[in-house]
């Protein structure tokens, strides 16, 4: 028995290894850190620029909750705030949208939005309940910026509204704030931005914004004035009310208007005016041509301010410049000196070929001095006039005085002095006073006794007369008799008359009593018109406790 043949031993395969395989437990991660890459690439594509704003002070400031809004659109947000290493201010870190990177340039402005109350407008009501936030207005500028200083309140003007910008020149602020309204024939057209004292300390530079399309009628001729308040004007037309709107004369205001005839091209930008106080004053014809005088007064000029009228039979012609005493020492002698500006071209005749043949002369000139001298020695003076009996006002009037005694101007002085003539009212007051003196030189109480001796006298001689009659009644009878009783009957009713209450007495003392109360009255009106000369319109003013 053969033994069997062993079998044949296994053939060795090369086992390859196999591609490595991701197991399945991990797809999930995997997708999750790859969405996780993508979400923050994206987000640092979109990324925006990082700025610093400076603040006064941290107020409505919260990092990771204060937005950042332009047109009421979030751009960004507050990151973090610090305090400067001075001390003096905040500084808050902001991240902002890619897309407002643009708007990031020179003269872009911020602030922070609230609750506010200005003048006659309310504005941040909304901030009340989703808390305040920083406003941002864009500036103009080409200049890109990361860096900023945040304004202390939120501006009156954007940047993106058309219209131009003016100074005006003022001597005091008054009513007038940020955000005070501009008017424009009663139409609101602006406002005030901004005010601030000059580097002299002479005036105050007031900046105003003017919207389209009102600024293209602000030209070189425009004038501009305080219309804040009632203006209340009484003239020979009755009372004249005028104000621009119910917002000036709570809040105040500004107004401009460019007078009749001045079609001049609109200003630039940034113009300078003057701010008037009044609309009289800012619209009153402009004379560049004035002669000044000097007219020197002895009586009281209480009620003439400066800037009034100069009047020549009805027609304004100048106006007072200045009042100011002059005191001579050695004849102690106070007098008061007013200081006023004629314009001849108001004198001109519109038809007249030629014109007026001085309106364009001067002092110097021999002819218009002659002229002048003319006119005085044909009675024309200077004098204070009444203008307003309830207000008292006074202004100059130049009129021809007749009766008014010799006078010339004094060319020698610089300006040169005109002759006066004392005041209509001065003259009635001059003359009540005369009226009231030689009232007080009649010797009223010797006449009374005088008059009481004489009816004294007349009462012994009527006694001596009825002594007399007596004795001829017992002498006579018959015709006699009754002559005798009828002159009996007069003589008792002479005496009638006579007794110390006999109304003929009775009046007489009553009108020598009303005499004196005339005198003392005419007195009193003589002393309360030099004191009160309204008082011919208004009456006896209430005396003050």
């Amino acid at each position: 028995m053969t033994d069997p043949q062993p079998p044949a031993l296994p053939t060795a395969v090369v086992d390859r290894p196999r591609r490595f395989r991701v197991p399945l437990v991990w797809i999930i991660p995997l997708v999750a850190a790859l969405i996780g890459l993508f979400l923050a690439v994206r987000s640092y594509y979109e990324q925006g620029p990082v700025i610093t704003i400076q603040f006064d002070t941290g107020t409505g400031l919260e990092p990771g909750k204060t937005r950042i809004k332009y047109r009421d659109v979030d751009v960004g947000q507050i990151t973090a705030v610090a305090l400067a290493e001075d001390g003096g201010h905040v500084l808050a870190t902001a991240q902002l949208a890619r897309q407002a990177a643009r708007l990031l340039v020179d003269d872009t402005r911020f602030w922070v939005v609230s609750a506010r109350v200005s003048g006659g407008s309310v504005s941040g009501l909304d901030t009340l309940l989703a808390g305040a936030h920083v406003g941002m207005d864009v500036g103009k500028s080409a200049e890109p910026r990361r860096s900023f200083v945040a304004l202390r309140e939120a501006p009156v003007v954007s940047f993106d509204v058309p219209g131009r910008s003016f100074s005006l020149e003022a001597d005091n602020l008054g009513s007038i704030g940020v955000g005070t309204p501009v008017f424009y024939r009663r139409i609101q057209a602006g406002q005030v931005t901004g005010y601030k004292l000059d580097e002299q300390g002479k005036h105050l530079d007031i900046q105003v914004f003017v919207q389209a399309p009102y600024d293209r009628f602000v030209t070189a001729n425009s004038r501009f004035w305080n219309a804040s308040g009632v203006d209340v004007k009484l003239s020979a037309e009755g009372v004249q009310v005028n104000t621009e709107s119910a917002t000036s004369i709570l809040t105040g205001g500004l107004a401009f208007q460019t007078p009749d005839g001045d079609a001049d091209e609109p200003v630039p930008k940034d113009h300078v005016f003057r701010l008037f106080r009044n609309r009289d004053e800012a619209l009153k014809q402009p004379n560049i041509n004035a002669h000044t005088y000097l007219l020197r007064f002895h009586e009281s000029v209480r009620g003439l301010s400066v800037g009034a009228a100069v009047d020549f039979r009805g027609i304004q012609v100048g106006e007072v410049t200045a009042i100011h005493p002059a005191f001579h020492a050695r004849s102690a002698d106070l007098e008061l000196l007013v200081e006023v500006a004629i314009f001849p071209n108001r004198l001109q005749a519109r038809t007249a070929q030629g014109g007026a043949p001085y309106a364009g002369k001067d002092y110097r000139d021999k002819d218009f001095r002659a002229f002048i001298d003319r006119l005085i020695a044909s009675g024309m003076r200077a004098q204070l006039r009444n203008g307003n009996l309830v207000t008292g006002q006074l202004y100059v009037a130049l009129d021809f005085f007749p009766a008014a005694g010799a006078g010339r101007a004094d060319w020698a002085q610089n300006p040169p002095q005109l002759p006066t003539q004392r005041g209509s009212l001065e003259e009635l007051q001059t003359t009540l006073l005369r009226v009231v003196e030689r009232i007080d030189k009649l010797p009223l109480d010797a006449i009374g006794k005088d008059t009481q001796k004489a009816i004294a006298s007349l009462g012994r001689t009527l006694d001596e007369v009825e002594a007399l009659v007596k004795r001829l009644d017992g002498l006579a009878n018959g015709d006699v008799r009754d002559t005798i009783i009828e002159a009996r009957g007069a003589i008792a009713d002479t005496r009638k008359l006579l007794s110390s209450d006999a109304p003929l007495q009775q009046d007489l003392r009553a009108s020598l009593q009303e005499l004196s109360r005339a005198a003392q009255a005419l007195r009193h009106l003589a002393d309360s018109l030099d004191r009160h000369p309204e008082a011919l319109l208004r009456g006896k003013p209430e005396d003050k406790p």
